[in-house]
C-alpha cells in the first residue's frame, strides 16, 4: 500500500492529466453524437417537407388519401398513379369551369350512355356536383381502376365545413385510343353478352350488360313468334323477374320503374327492352343467368289469374 501511495504521489499530475484527457474525449464523443442526432432530425424533416411539396405539385386539385386500395390494401401501381393524374386533370378543369376540357376527358361509352352532349354534362353533372365553385376532392382507390371521390366545399374559401354537404362519386378509368378516359357518376362500364334462349315461341336474347356501382341494367331483345300477346312479368310477384350470380344469389328487377306497356310484346313483334336490377358492383361477381319466372303467354285473353305462364332462363 505504501508503495502505491508513493507511486501515486510521484505520478499524480500525470494520472489526473490522463483522466482529464479521457473525460474530455468522452464529452466530445457525446457532443458529437448529440449534434449528429440533431442534424439527422433536421435532414429527415427537410426530406418530409420535400416529399409533401412534391405531392402538392403532383396533384393540383385532389388529395390522394392512400396510395393503396382501400379494399385489398395493395399498393398502387405506376399505371394506377397515372390514372389518378387523369382524375386530377378532370377535377382541375371542373374547378376552373373549363367545361369543354372536362367533357373531353369522358369516355365515348360514358358520353353515349349518360352525357350525349356537352350541355347535358354541364347541367346533369357539373352544375349539380361543382355548382360553379371550386371543391376539395379526396380520392381513394376503391379497387383496380375504380376510384372513390369525396367531394366537399372549399372550406378555406367559404370558412364553413360540414359533413352533410359531402358528396360521393365513383370514377372508373378506362383506356381508349391509348389514353386514359373516365366513366363518371358511378358508371362502371358495359359489355356485350350475346346469350339467348327460346321457349313456347318466345325468343329472348341478352344483348348487353351495363354496370353501375349500385345497380345493373340488361338490354334484351324479345321476339314473340306466337299468335298471342305476351307480357314478360305481370307484377304479381316483385321477385319474379331477376338475375342470379354464380353463387346463386338473386337480384330482383326494379319492377316499379317499368310500365306494363314496356313489358308487353305483340304477336310477331320484336322488341328491345332495358331492365334495371338491384345489383351492387362486385369485382368478382359474375351474373350466370337472367330469369323471367312468370311470363304470361296469353296476356290479353286469359283470366285475371293468368294461369298460362312459363319460366324462361337465359
Amino acid at each position: 500500500m505504501n508503495r502505491f501511495i508513493r507511486w501515486y504521489n510521484q505520478n499524480r499530475k500525470t494520472i489526473w492529466k490522463f483522466v482529464g484527457i479521457i473525460a474530455l474525449v468522452i464529452i466530445v464523443i457525446q457532443l458529437f453524437n448529440y449534434w449528429s442526432k440533431i442534424d439527422n432530425q433536421k435532414k429527415l424533416q427537410e426530406t418530409n417537407q420535400i416529399q409533401t411539396s412534391n405531392e402538392i405539385e403532383e396533384y393540383n386539385s385532389i388529395a390522394l388519401d392512400e396510395k393503396k386500395s382501400i379494399i385489398t390494401g395493395e399498393e398502387l401501381s405506376q399505371n394506377q398513379l397515372s390514372e389518378v393524374d387523369t382524375i386530377d386533370m378532370f377535377i382541375e378543369y371542373c374547378n376552373n369551369q373549363q367545361i369543354s376540357e372536362a367533357y373531353a376527358l369522358l369516355s365515348e361509352d360514358c358520353k353515349q350512355e349518360m352525357y350525349s352532349a356537352e350541355e347535358i354534362f354541364k347541367e346533369a353533372y357539373y352544375d349539380k356536383v361543382f355548382e360553379n365553385s371550386k371543391k376539395n376532392i379526396g380520392v381513394e382507390n376503391w379497387i383496380d381502376n375504380i376510384y372513390k371521390l369525396n367531394i366537399n366545399d372549399n372550406f378555406l374559401a367559404t370558412g364553413k365545413y360540414s359533413k352533410e354537404n359531402t358528396k360521393q362519386d365513383y370514377i372508373t378509368v378506362v383506356e381508349e385510343n391509348d389514353t386514359y378516359k373516365l366513366n363518371i357518376n358511378n358508371y362502371i362500364g358495359k359489355k356485350e353478352v350475346n346469350r339467348s334462349n327460346e321457349k313456347n315461341g318466345i325468343y329472348i336474347k341478352v344483348l348487353e350488360e351495363k354496370t353501375y356501382m349500385d345497380y345493373q341494367i340488361f338490354k334484351i331483345s324479345v321476339k314473340n313468334n306466337s299468335e298471342n300477346d305476351i307480357i314478360l312479368d305481370d307484377k304479381q310477384d316483385i321477385n319474379a323477374m331477376y338475375i342470379e350470380d354464380d353463387n346463386g344469389i338473386q337480384y330482383s328487377a326494379y319492377t316499379h320503374e317499368i310500365g306494363e306497356a314496356e313489358l308487353e310484346v305483340s304477336p310477331r313483334e320484336t322488341k328491345e327492352i332495358e331492365i334495371k336490377y338491384y345489383s351492387k358492383y362486385g369485382s368478382e361477381k359474375e351474373i350466370s343467368k337472367l330469369v323471367f319466372s312468370r311470363m304470361i303467354l296469353d296476356y290479353k285473353t286469359s283470366s285475371p289469374k293468368y294461369n298460362n305462364s312459363i319460366e324462361i332462363e337465359i
